[in-house]
């Protein structure tokens, strides 16, 4: 709580939030906050040639790696993020005070840019081997001035094999939990991310003189489209979800009928079976709206990210620690992304929500009780604990 408290004034805003983005300076005090904390503790500090910082324990065997992330969304809150890293800093702090020697290797990390202030989730990225020098090109203006390079970033790929576990623990950033009084949400799949611009043409012609049974008003099946799709996507598909961000109504004019409209549409759910269905009954309801008003469709595809199933060994840990605990828990699914999705393809991993009080998140309001906080912490260590047995066994 002590550390919440100290790092959540690094980065302050007038508005009250934080404003710790990635390469920022109040990213690196934050650094260096960490860094003096590591040190204070008596652990070993490491940092990475993409700016992930760690907090280690032991000198050999298979590494338990947990934590999270420490960069900010501007104007964002104190929990995000920082939560994760803490919780764990302060669990493996606790191991090292009790003189257990785990036959293992503990290992805090905190990631580079989680929120994408410059490249989505470069740290946990560069550590499983994601990145790609292209990848780098776009934001090689923002390293110029960091200590970090292209060549540094991809050189901190890791070996899986070094690794037994990697476990995350997050505020949910929704109302799940707070509304079902439940203490702890144990994540079984991050959802995946379908990115997509939906063109529906038909014929602009002027407002006034053009009959409404003569029109093929583009606007009018986009419309039709996002209405039944959201109706369909609730009956046959939830907790799967569908978004329409933006509309761009072309030409755009109070007197003329629109003769196209573009829809930012996204869709999410848990399993890339679940999706392929979204996907394909979603789009033939594309067609038969624009089919129903005689106009054209056309689909572009914006790129995706592939959903994450997490592991049932350390899931089944996160539930042994909560009921050693005498914590309620759940499983559910994130629908937001996390480090979490990109370490489940490197090692067996899980994580973790506690309740974010009115599910804010991304803003100063943004808020976690004390006890939820000092839950997540115990959970954490109870969770570690657990995987050292089992791979003590």
């Amino acid at each position: 709580l002590a550390d919440l408290q100290a790092l959540g004034e690094i980065g302050r805003t007038p508005a009250g939030g934080l404003a710790r983005t990635t390469f920022s300076a109040a990213d690196f005090a934050g650094r260096e906050w960490f860094r003096q904390r590591v040190l204070d503790a008596g652990l070993q500090f490491y940092e990475d040639g993409a700016g992930n910082l760690s907090a280690i324990l032991g000198e050999s065997g298979p590494t338990i790696l947990f934590g999270s992330h420490l960069d900010t969304v501007p104007n964002g809150g104190r929990y995000d993020g920082a939560l994760g890293v803490l919780s764990a800093l302060e669990a493996l702090r606790t191991i090292q005070e009790t003189g257990i020697v785990p036959p293992v290797r503990l290992e805090v990390i905190s990631f580079t840019d989680e929120e994408g202030t410059h490249s989505s989730m470069i740290g946990s990225r560069a550590v499983t081997g994601a990145l790609t020098p292209d990848d780098l090109l776009p934001i090689q203006h923002v390293l110029t001035p960091t200590p970090y390079t292209p060549a540094s970033i991809l050189a901190a790929k890791r070996n899986p094999t070094d690794y037994r576990a990697f476990l995350e623990v997050h505020i949910e950033q929704g109302k799940r939990l707070e509304r079902a009084g439940i203490d702890i949400g144990v994540v079984t799949n991050i959802v995946g991310i379908r990115h997509f611009w939906l063109a529906f043409t038909g014929q602009a012609n002027h407002s006034g003189t053009t009959p409404m049974d003569q029109r093929t008003d583009a606007l009018w099946g986009a419309a039709e489209f996002v209405g039944r799709g959201k109706t369909l996507v609730m009956e046959r598909f939830t907790p799967g979800v569908m978004n329409c961000g933006d509309v761009q109504v072309a030409p755009g004019a109070h007197n003329i009928v629109p003769g196209q409209v573009r829809l930012a549409f996204e869709i999410r759910h848990g399993t890339t079976a679940q999706m392929d269905d979204m996907e394909q009954v979603l789009f033939a309801l594309a067609q038969e709206t624009a089919d129903q008003y005689h106009l054209r469709l056309s689909i572009e595809s914006l790129g995706h990210v592939v959903p994450a199933e997490l592991d049932d060994q350390v899931i089944a840990a996160i539930e042994r620690a909560a009921a050693t605990l005498n914590l309620s828990h759940t499983r559910l699914m994130s629908f937001a992304g996390h480090d979490t999705q990109n370490m489940s393809r490197f090692t067996p991993s899980a994580m973790f929500f506690v309740p974010s009080v009115a599910g804010f998140s991304h803003n100063p309001q943004e808020f976690t009780r004390d006890q939820d906080v000092i839950n997540a912490a115990n959970v954490v260590l109870q969770t570690v604990l657990h995987l050292i047995e089992a791979t003590d066994q």
